[in-house]
């Protein structure tokens, strides 16, 4: 059994942004409905808001952040809000997503993205690769 996880530093970064950034918000937000500030401004705040939240507060958490590899060729992609389990037959590829930032693996029931900051994470491509020469793995 293997265990790849993601680095301290990333972990580090990702929740000292959420907490700046968060705090950012809501100073922008408190800011923008005490003060007299036009309809369109707010709106587009809102919408900010909402995205941030949306990335943040619920995209993030479902991205796994430990990948354990099982001697029978099982993979758990555990996140803090779940864990999926897959074999090594049902992946079809693993490719970079948009920016480089993130990990795209397609499988036999969907598709799954995580953070591109695994330590070992070559050696997971090679484990994949010599137990399903079929995956396609690309840009790494």
């Amino acid at each position: 059994m293997k265990i790849y996880q993601l680095s301290r530093p990333y972990l580090w970064l990702r929740g000292g942004t959420k907490t700046l950034a968060t705090a950012a918000a809501v100073f922008l937000y408190i800011s923008a409905v005490t003060h007299p500030t036009p309809l369109s401004t707010r709106l587009a705040l809102l919408a900010g808001l909402t995205a941030f939240g949306y990335l943040m507060y619920v995209r993030q958490p479902r991205m796994p952040s430990e990948i354990i590899w099982g001697d029978d060729g099982s993979i758990e992609f555990r996140g803090r809000k779940g864990t999926q389990r897959l074999h090594v037959a049902d992946l079809r590829s693993i490719a970079p997503g948009t920016g480089r930032m993130t990990v795209r693996v397609r499988h036999k029931g969907g598709r799954l993205r995580m953070p591109n900051r695994f330590h070992g994470f070559y050696d997971f491509l090679a484990t994949v690769k010599a137990h399903n020469p079929s995956v396609a793995i690309k840009g790494f």
